[in-house]
Protein backbone atom coordinates (compact mmCIF):
# COMPACT_ATOMS: atom_id res chain seq x y z
CA UNK A 1 0.00 0.00 0.00
CA UNK A 2 1.07 3.68 -0.51
CA UNK A 3 0.15 6.88 0.77
CA UNK A 4 -0.37 10.29 -0.81
CA UNK A 5 1.23 13.21 1.28
CA UNK A 6 1.70 17.52 0.90
CA UNK A 7 3.93 18.05 3.99
CA UNK A 8 2.49 16.49 7.14
CA UNK A 9 -1.03 15.70 5.74
CA UNK A 10 -2.28 12.83 4.50
CA UNK A 11 -4.01 13.43 1.08
CA UNK A 12 -4.73 9.81 -0.11
CA UNK A 13 -4.84 6.33 0.87
CA UNK A 14 -3.56 3.59 -2.33
CA UNK A 15 -5.02 0.90 -1.69
CA UNK A 16 -3.32 -1.11 -5.44
CA UNK A 17 -1.22 0.84 -8.10
CA UNK A 18 -3.57 3.01 -10.46
CA UNK A 19 -3.01 6.00 -12.87
CA UNK A 20 -2.67 9.25 -11.19
CA UNK A 21 -2.90 12.98 -11.69
CA UNK A 22 -0.82 14.57 -9.80
CA UNK A 23 0.17 18.61 -10.03
CA UNK A 24 -1.99 18.43 -13.36
CA UNK A 25 0.39 15.89 -14.94
CA UNK A 26 -1.14 12.42 -15.80
CA UNK A 27 1.03 9.40 -13.95
CA UNK A 28 0.89 5.96 -15.16
CA UNK A 29 0.12 3.20 -12.55
CA UNK A 30 3.27 1.93 -13.21
CA UNK A 31 4.61 4.24 -10.88
CA UNK A 32 4.15 1.87 -8.10
CA UNK A 33 6.48 -0.42 -9.90
CA UNK A 34 10.26 -1.03 -9.92
CA UNK A 35 10.72 0.88 -12.88
CA UNK A 36 10.25 4.17 -10.40
CA UNK A 37 12.20 4.30 -7.58
CA UNK A 38 11.38 4.42 -4.40
CA UNK A 39 12.88 8.58 -4.31
CA UNK A 40 10.93 9.34 -7.48
CA UNK A 41 7.65 8.51 -5.78
CA UNK A 42 8.73 10.27 -2.83
CA UNK A 43 9.45 13.65 -4.85
CA UNK A 44 5.47 12.98 -6.13
CA UNK A 45 4.70 12.50 -2.59
CA UNK A 46 3.75 9.11 -2.46
CA UNK A 47 5.11 7.09 0.33
CA UNK A 48 4.67 3.23 1.50
CA UNK A 49 1.60 3.08 3.59
CA UNK A 50 2.78 0.46 6.70
CA UNK A 51 1.76 -1.45 9.46
CA UNK A 52 3.58 -1.78 12.86
CA UNK A 53 2.79 -4.23 15.43
CA UNK A 54 0.77 -7.56 15.15
CA UNK A 55 -2.71 -7.91 13.95
CA UNK A 56 -4.40 -10.71 16.82
CA UNK A 57 -8.66 -10.97 17.03
CA UNK A 58 -9.19 -13.74 18.76
CA UNK A 59 -11.28 -14.80 21.81
CA UNK A 60 -7.77 -13.29 23.66
CA UNK A 61 -7.29 -9.94 22.30
CA UNK A 62 -8.37 -7.62 20.32
CA UNK A 63 -6.29 -5.39 18.25
CA UNK A 64 -6.97 -1.92 17.39
CA UNK A 65 -5.16 0.86 15.21
CA UNK A 66 -4.01 4.32 15.53
CA UNK A 67 -4.50 7.08 13.19
CA UNK A 68 -2.24 7.06 10.14
CA UNK A 69 0.88 8.94 11.46
CA UNK A 70 2.73 10.89 8.27
CA UNK A 71 6.20 10.33 8.54
CA UNK A 72 9.19 11.84 6.20
CA UNK A 73 9.44 8.81 3.97
CA UNK A 74 6.48 6.75 5.28
CA UNK A 75 2.84 6.72 6.73
CA UNK A 76 2.42 4.42 9.82
CA UNK A 77 -0.64 3.01 11.36
CA UNK A 78 0.66 0.94 14.63
CA UNK A 79 -1.36 -1.51 15.85
CA UNK A 80 -2.03 -2.47 19.57
CA UNK A 81 -3.39 -5.61 20.83
CA UNK A 82 -5.59 -5.14 24.36
CA UNK A 83 -6.72 -8.24 26.23
CA UNK A 84 -10.70 -8.92 26.29
CA UNK A 85 -12.13 -8.83 29.83
CA UNK A 86 -11.54 -11.90 31.68
CA UNK A 87 -15.03 -13.07 32.03
CA UNK A 88 -16.34 -12.64 28.31
CA UNK A 89 -13.10 -14.65 27.32
CA UNK A 90 -14.38 -17.15 30.04
CA UNK A 91 -18.14 -16.87 28.64
CA UNK A 92 -16.79 -17.39 25.18
CA UNK A 93 -15.00 -21.05 26.15
CA UNK A 94 -17.63 -21.93 28.13
CA UNK A 95 -20.09 -21.40 25.16
CA UNK A 96 -17.38 -23.30 23.14
CA UNK A 97 -17.35 -26.13 25.38
CA UNK A 98 -21.20 -26.49 25.58
CA UNK A 99 -21.30 -26.44 21.71
CA UNK A 100 -18.57 -28.94 21.36
CA UNK A 101 -20.42 -31.18 23.78
CA UNK A 102 -23.68 -30.52 22.29
CA UNK A 103 -22.56 -31.17 19.20
CA UNK A 104 -20.11 -34.37 19.78
CA UNK A 105 -23.53 -35.91 22.00
CA UNK A 106 -25.82 -35.44 19.52
CA UNK A 107 -23.79 -38.01 16.98
CA UNK A 108 -24.93 -40.44 19.68
CA UNK A 109 -28.30 -39.77 20.68
CA UNK A 110 -29.98 -41.97 18.20
CA UNK A 111 -28.79 -44.83 20.31
CA UNK A 112 -30.88 -43.79 23.56
CA UNK A 113 -33.50 -43.57 20.83
CA UNK A 114 -33.25 -47.14 19.92
CA UNK A 115 -33.26 -48.29 23.59
CA UNK A 116 -36.71 -46.51 24.42
CA UNK A 117 -38.00 -47.58 20.99
CA UNK A 118 -36.59 -50.86 20.62
CA UNK A 119 -34.61 -51.78 24.47
CA UNK A 120 -32.10 -52.27 22.44
CA UNK A 121 -28.32 -52.05 24.83
CA UNK A 122 -26.60 -48.84 24.03
CA UNK A 123 -23.01 -49.83 23.67
CA UNK A 124 -20.63 -49.78 26.81
CA UNK A 125 -18.09 -47.82 24.75
CA UNK A 126 -20.54 -45.11 23.75
CA UNK A 127 -22.24 -44.88 27.13
CA UNK A 128 -18.53 -44.22 28.67
CA UNK A 129 -17.63 -42.20 26.13
CA UNK A 130 -20.84 -40.02 26.70
CA UNK A 131 -20.25 -39.76 30.36
CA UNK A 132 -16.42 -39.18 29.59
CA UNK A 133 -17.55 -36.05 27.44
CA UNK A 134 -19.66 -34.81 30.45
CA UNK A 135 -16.94 -34.76 32.40
CA UNK A 136 -13.98 -33.68 30.16
CA UNK A 137 -16.90 -30.63 30.15
CA UNK A 138 -17.14 -30.07 33.87
CA UNK A 139 -13.62 -30.50 34.34
CA UNK A 140 -12.69 -27.57 31.74
CA UNK A 141 -15.59 -25.10 32.81
CA UNK A 142 -13.93 -25.84 36.55
CA UNK A 143 -10.68 -24.90 35.04
CA UNK A 144 -11.59 -21.75 33.56
CA UNK A 145 -13.00 -20.99 36.46
CA UNK A 146 -10.01 -21.14 38.42
CA UNK A 147 -7.84 -19.26 36.17
CA UNK A 148 -7.16 -15.62 37.20
CA UNK A 149 -5.90 -14.13 34.40
CA UNK A 150 -6.07 -14.05 30.32
CA UNK A 151 -2.30 -16.10 30.00
CA UNK A 152 -3.45 -18.62 32.20
CA UNK A 153 -6.74 -19.40 30.08
CA UNK A 154 -4.71 -18.52 26.83
CA UNK A 155 -2.47 -21.36 27.90
CA UNK A 156 -5.35 -23.61 28.24
CA UNK A 157 -5.47 -23.33 23.99
CA UNK A 158 -2.14 -23.58 23.61
CA UNK A 159 -0.19 -26.83 22.92
CA UNK A 160 3.37 -26.88 24.05
CA UNK A 161 6.53 -28.21 22.44
CA UNK A 162 7.32 -30.14 25.21
CA UNK A 163 3.00 -31.63 25.44
CA UNK A 164 3.69 -32.40 21.63
CA UNK A 165 7.27 -34.30 22.51
CA UNK A 166 5.25 -36.38 25.45
CA UNK A 167 2.76 -37.55 22.71
CA UNK A 168 -0.27 -34.84 23.28
CA UNK A 169 -1.88 -34.51 20.18
CA UNK A 170 -3.72 -31.20 21.17
CA UNK A 171 -4.40 -28.80 24.17
CA UNK A 172 -6.02 -28.95 27.11
CA UNK A 173 -8.87 -26.91 25.64
CA UNK A 174 -9.51 -28.95 22.24
CA UNK A 175 -8.44 -32.72 23.77
CA UNK A 176 -11.68 -33.95 24.05
CA UNK A 177 -11.99 -38.44 24.58
CA UNK A 178 -11.89 -40.38 21.94
CA UNK A 179 -14.86 -41.50 19.85
CA UNK A 180 -14.83 -44.87 20.37
CA UNK A 181 -17.09 -45.48 16.97
CA UNK A 182 -13.79 -44.83 15.55
CA UNK A 183 -11.78 -47.60 16.15
CA UNK A 184 -14.66 -50.09 15.52
CA UNK A 185 -14.55 -47.78 11.87
CA UNK A 186 -11.01 -48.55 11.72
Amino acid sequence: MWARIMGSKLVEIINRPKSMTINDIQYPKSIFSSAWTVEERKALGIVPYVYTGNSINNMFYKTTENAPTVEADRVVVTRTQTATSIDNIKATMKDNINSVLSSTLAQTDWYHIRKIETDEDIPAAVSKWRSDLRAKAIALESAIDAKKDVAGLEAMTVITEEMFDAGKKSSEFYDWPHDPRKEVLG
